[in-house]
């Protein structure tokens, strides 16, 4: 899950479809959860809110397709069935 919404994050931050700035957009930082056997701090990671709720909703629609692809590969794949 970690791996999954770092990639999203990094593709959010190069991608040209992110949402459109706000004036009235704060920043919000978080700090990701350390990884396991890490002793370093992670760093703070700071966007403005609608960046982090478009991440979210791409996360949401990404675990939502895995499941499909779980539940009926052939369905998720664009495949009829026989």
């Amino acid at each position: 899950m970690l791996i999954l919404l770092s990639g999203l994050l990094a593709a959010a931050q190069t991608s040209a479809a992110s949402p459109p700035a706000k004036e009235d957009d704060p920043v919000v930082c978080h700090r990701p959860e350390s990884e396991v056997g890490s002793h370093m701090r992670p760093k703070p990671v700071c966007m403005k809110k609608s960046e982090w709720d478009y991440i979210e909703k791409q996360s949401r629609a990404q675990l939502q397709r895995m499941d499909e692809h779980q539940l009926d590969p052939g369905r998720a794949e664009g495949h009829s069935p026989h």
